[in-house]
């Protein structure tokens, strides 16, 4: 069952997505920092100028003919080949080094990539049954009040990873044969993406079995997650020999599952509640779900806790330095789309917990969050009291790093800071130009030679133009009689 306006048209779907795009691409940052985006922007990098996906050795590992390959995710670097390839043309026009530019220009994938998710958000919580004011927050509350709104900003598997899940979900909830082939290709995607991605398939299978009976539907999705499996494996056996290597520690045990889940869900150097606090209705949400439609309120809950679970079960379900439970990041935007069923008198509610959402996260958007980490190491902190002592949580000491990082970056000269390129990212402050300049991409324009002046006020624009594209496409659709809206 779907609600009235489970539908809009297509054409207003993607204003929405580019009024979100606008407001994430006006926090642009200047570079990748994280050790996995590197990893994977070399891949494309390389694929690029040497037609080869072997990195270099500090990327990789071991492999094939002495050479040194990614242990990350192929379909990321995949993407960001066209933006590394205008990247090289452009780089010599203005003068900056190839690396810097490409990592800006990929970086707008994960803003893509949020943006999206943010709209589908919208598109499920409608045909979960939601009012289109109660979808409306929903996707805001997505959008600005949990981890997407830092991850918009980085280069890590998961942005790609939330947004085919969140689309597989929506296309089986529509159970057409033509939607369900979009989930199969969401599915095997998915896979491509982060090995994670295993879980789409099935449990869309399951939830269509039950919903139509029709084992011919049902099988798609599982038959794409297996496509992208045995590509997957080719991949891997191209580049390790073993169709089983693929690059991350085979650590999973059934004794770390009560750590994993206490940490995933409560801890406060990665706990959902704490870094997503809109995510505490969600209880209340399921159950006005179900009864308006079961199987699709299954069906979210079943992703959640298949991405919960396996990650629990894995001896790293920290994800190193991280903002949050980056992990369940595929998960999070279906929990979110159920929160627009919440009955009327919740919506005060849910608005309150998307703004301390917003102001958890809102330092992200200006400095790196893995300057906290860093001042921590320096300290000699070890990573056990980081992830369960409330004195050190990460997401009470953000805002005073945050203030640190930039207090740094106006005593230091952003041309000598970016004068070399690293070879990983630092673990130091002191040994890091990532972490002693202001995080947005407008604040390195002095190396190309431009003023500052006209990057600010050009992110002033694109906030400005979001916001207002944004208020536009909302009150259009609420205007709309539910009747009349359809997806076209």
């Amino acid at each position: 069952m779907s609600g009235p306006s489970s539908r809009i048209p297509f054409s207003q779907a993607m204003l929405i997505t580019l009024g979100f795009g606008l407001i994430y691409l006006a926090f642009l940052p200047p570079g990748i920092y994280s050790l996995d985006g590197n990893g994977m922007l070399a891949v494309a990098e390389s694929l690029v100028a040497h037609h080869s996906w072997a990195v270099p050795a500090e990327l990789g590992l071991p492999g094939r003919d002495g050479q040194f390959f990614g242990k990350w995710y192929p379909l990321l670097s995949i993407l960001a080949v066209p933006f590394v390839g205008v990247a090289t043309q452009a780089a010599h026009i203005l003068g900056v080094p190839v690396h810097y530019l490409a990592a800006i220009l990929s970086l707008t994938l994960p803003v893509a990539f949020g943006a999206a998710t943010a709209t589908l958000v919208l598109l499920i919580s409608l045909r979960l049954g939601s009012s289109t004011k109660g979808a409306i927050l929903a996707a805001l509350s997505y959008a600005f009040g949990t981890i997407a709104l830092a991850y918009a900003r980085t280069f890590y598997a998961e942005p790609l990873l939330a947004l085919l899940t969140v689309g597989a979900i929506y296309a089986a909830l529509g159970a057409s044969p033509r939607e369900v082939a979009c989930a199969g290709i969401c599915a095997t995607l998915a896979v491509l993406a982060k090995p994670t991605g295993i879980l789409v398939g099935p449990i869309l299978a399951v939830y269509l079995l039950a919903k139509s009976g029709s084992w011919r539907l049902s099988v798609i999705p599982a038959l794409g997650s297996f496509a992208g499996l045995v590509v997957y494996c080719m991949y891997n056996y191209q580049r390790f020999g073993n169709p089983l290597t693929f690059g991350q520690p085979w650590s999973f045990a059934i004794t770390a599952v009560p750590g994993g889940l206490v940490g995933l869900l409560l801890s406060p150097g990665r706990g959902l509640l704490w870094y997503c606090p809109p995510i505490l209705l969600s209880g209340v949400a399921f159950r006005k779900a179900r009864r308006v439609n079961f199987s699709a309120a299954m069906l979210i809950v079943a992703v959640f806790a298949g991405f919960l679970l396996l990650h629990a079960l894995w001896s790293f379900w920290s994800g190193g330095w991280s903002w949050g439970p980056r992990f369940l990041l595929p998960a999070i935007p279906g929990l979110s789309a159920l929160l627009g069923v919440l009955e009327t008198h919740w919506r005060r509610t849910l608005v309150g917990l998307t703004v301390i959402g917003f102001l958890i996260n809102a330092p992200t958007l200006v400095s790196y969050y893995e300057r906290y980490y860093a001042e921590m190491n320096e300290q000699q902190v070890p990573e056990h009291e980081m992830l369960w002592s409330f004195s050190r949580a990460p997401f009470l000491h953000i805002w005073p790093a945050a203030v640190r990082q930039i207090a740094d970056a106006r005593r230091s000269e952003v041309r000598d800071l970016l004068s070399q390129r690293g070879d990983s990212p630092a673990s130091t402050v002191a040994s890091s130009r990532a972490l002693r300049i202001v995080a947005l991409w407008w604040w390195v324009l002095p190396i190309a030679h431009i003023s500052r002046a006209i990057g600010a006020g050009f992110s002033i624009l694109l906030l400005g133009c979001g916001c207002v594209l944004l208020l536009r496409q909302f009150r259009g659709l609420l205007t709309v009689p539910p009747n009349e809206t359809a997806l076209e």
